[in-house]
């Protein structure tokens, strides 16, 4: 059926023990979508895993969907989730982000603090997101912040969609 709504899609993607802050990240989206987006017959539809088992059980389908989305959200605490699947992932919205064919608009990290970690390894993953180029970041404590957050970015994503005022590539 018909809706009269430009659609874009919102993948966002959280590894780990990260579930608050990936509902805060969804939650962000809606209230874009509320306060800017449907205004302007436009929808941030978010997209992503369910679970991290999926990552490694439907890795096409997950690819395809980050492939298709205009919008990115890499949340990360500590690690690249199982196998450094996640790693892959965002390499990927990487590459979508830097083709101009690809729809993918934009990427954001948002990284959670970690102030008391000590771990090399996790503070040499920290660092490489820290030094990504082509991607913003944002750092939060609670999944509170980070909705805030997000919740200014996809309004700035739903205003640069509305001032185009057509739809984007690979738009609904």
């Amino acid at each position: 059926m018909p809706h009269g709504f430009d659609s874009y899609r919102v993948f966002i993607s959280a590894p780990g023990d990260l579930e608050s802050d990936r509902s805060a990240a969804y939650e962000a989206v809606s209230r874009a979508n509320e306060s800017v987006a449907m205004p302007a017959k436009i929808l941030l539809v978010s997209i992503g895993l369910r679970d991290n088992g999926q990552i490694e059980s439907c890795r096409s389908a997950v690819s395809d969907n980050v492939r298709w989305s205009t919008f990115f959200v890499q949340i990360f605490e500590d690690d690249w989730g199982p196998r450094d699947l996640f790693r892959k992932l965002f390499l990927l919205a990487m590459e979508c982000c830097e083709d101009p064919s690809m729809p993918m608009r934009n990427l954001v990290i948002c990284l959670k603090e970690a102030a008391r970690e000590t771990n090399p390894e996790i503070l040499a993953f920290r660092k490489e997101l820290e030094e990504q180029q082509g991607a913003r970041l944002f750092r939060y404590r609670r999944p509170e912040e980070l909705r805030e957050q997000l919740e200014g970015v996809c309004g700035e994503w739903a205003q640069s969609l509305i001032a185009l005022g057509r739809p984007a590539l690979g738009a609904s």
